[in-house]
């Protein structure tokens, strides 16, 4: 078996009073097997791709902190070795580029504050001391500026409240809010409130840290045989978990998407397959990429072959019979691996095109006519807004938040938002969200589910109602 020289067994303090607590400020001198290297990474993986979901859900901190410890555990992140060895592994991988290094400070940082609200005073007293060489003000000081500390605590409670004297610039954000006193320079923070202190200063050092590998040329061309057998594996684990690979999607019991009832399953499907079905009902054609992108997706969606056959040659008014078979059914077939070689039919079909192949693996549309690929990425923010509003996609507030990921190209959080709001308290009702924003057949999934789950009709062979018009 390989072993990589990189990373755990490690000499864990036995003083230490923060199990759950890691700054990742010293490399770890572990052995791993290669397996073992791949698997810690994709455990820590599957963590920050859940957190970043999380983060763009309207639920209770209470929900937000069960999620979270569910699948901290779930993914063996309590344990001190993984969850170290792990957050090294992507930290190399995650140095490459800008926006891999932004996108895994930004899940590390919540992750860290994650851990940080479930410490106790002292545990927090603790981690204060020993990463932000924090004590807190003297009884005299305190007293001092009793009045103006009043505002943090209860009169009762400031007997045994502790605050923390800290630089101005690194209490900004509490300043801006009101949440701490200024005097001469210092920023006086309660101790409920230190543990921002902590995050800004756990973000700052982690930047650091990834522009260092950064500047270091991790990625340069592997010199020797272990290094050849990693450097692969890093460089392209920021792409896994993105599309399931060997994963069957299943509809809630007694529903089936039959060429019958494609239409009234439409409500259920992300803006991408919305608007390509949407072309198909005006248009009764469409053209190559479409066909592929919403073939492989009623696949994914469990319409049998026969009825995917059935379904577009209804709708493809205009060909005649002989023509469909022998320009369009072959395709379609072969879509379901029934003809032809199983490239596409049995990979990219499995559950259809994930977002990372439509938003960055197809030729953008180029016409009026042309209906495939992402609305978030592909239509500018007028024509997009119009959509969102002729399908009354959330509130104007919810829609400029959509807009505002755009911007930002963070795409599939735009989509993620999408189904937030079309959905409302989907995440804390156990509706399966696994790679919502991620794929558009998960995103399928967990809309039926969630509209058989609470507007499920009396006939329960029929898919539910729409959630929106």
């Amino acid at each position: 078996m390989n072993v990589i020289g990189l990373i755990p067994k490690s000499n864990k303090n036995a003083e230490s009073n923060l199990p759950s607590l890691n700054w990742y400020d010293t490399t770890p001198n572990y052995e791993l097997s290669l397996d073992q290297f791949e698997v810690y990474a994709l455990k820590r993986l599957k963590v920050l791709r859940k957190i970043e979901q999380i983060k763009m859900m309207k639920v209770t901190p209470d929900i937000i902190r069960q999620k979270l410890d569910q699948i901290i555990k779930q993914e063996d992140l309590t344990d001190h070795d993984m969850d170290e060895a792990s957050h090294f592994i992507l930290r190399l991988s995650y140095c490459q580029t800008e926006e891999l290094r932004r996108w895994f400070l930004q899940q590390e940082a919540a992750l860290f504050r994650h851990r940080l609200q479930a410490l106790t005073e002292q545990q927090l007293a603790h981690a204060v001391r020993k990463y932000a060489q924090l004590q807190p003000i003297a009884a005299a000081e305190k007293e001092k500026y009793r009045d103006a500390l009043l505002q943090f605590t209860t009169p009762v409670e400031f007997q045994t409240a502790q605050f923390y004297a800290v630089p101005f610039t690194q209490a900004l954000s509490l300043l801006a809010t009101r949440q701490c006193f200024l005097r001469a320079g210092s920023a006086y923070v309660p101790q409920s409130k230190v543990l921002t202190i902590l995050e800004a200063k756990f973000r700052t050092d982690l930047a650091r840290f990834l522009a260092l590998l950064a500047n270091a040329g991790s990625f340069q061309a592997a010199q020797d045989a272990e290094a050849s057998r990693i450097f692969p594996l890093l460089k392209n684990m920021h792409r896994a978990l993105v599309q399931p690979r060997e994963q069957q999607m299943h509809l809630p019991e007694g529903q089936v998407l039959t060429a019958d009832n494609v239409e009234q399953f439409t409500s259920s499907m992300p803006l991408c397959m919305r608007q390509i079905h949407a072309g198909l009902k005006a248009d009764h054609h469409l053209k190559y990429q479409a066909r592929l992108q919403y073939g492989f997706f009623l696949r994914g969606a469990q319409l049998s072959l026969e009825d995917a056959l059935l379904f577009f040659q209804r709708h493809f008014q205009k060909v005649t019979n002989e023509k469909f078979q022998k320009e369009y059914a072959y395709n379609i077939r072969h879509m379901y691996g029934k003809e032809g070689g199983t490239k596409d039919g049995r990979k990219e079909g499995q559950l259809g095109y994930g977002c990372s192949k439509i938003i960055g693996g197809l030729v953008a549309p180029s016409s009026a006519n042309e209906h495939h690929g992402c609305p978030f990425k592909h239509y500018d923010e007028q024509n997009l807004h119009r959509l969102l509003q002729k399908l009354n996609i959330g509130d104007e507030k919810d829609r400029r938040e959509i807009l505002q990921q755009k911007k930002m190209q963070q795409y599939q959080l735009a989509c993620l938002k999408h189904f937030e709001v079309t959905h409302p308290n989907a995440f804390s009702s156990d509706v399966p969200m696994d790679n919502v924003g991620n794929h558009p057949n998960a995103w399928f999934q967990a809309s039926v589910a969630y509209q058989s789950k609470f507007q499920s009709t009396s006939n329960p062979s029929q898919p539910p109602k729409a959630v929106s018009p």
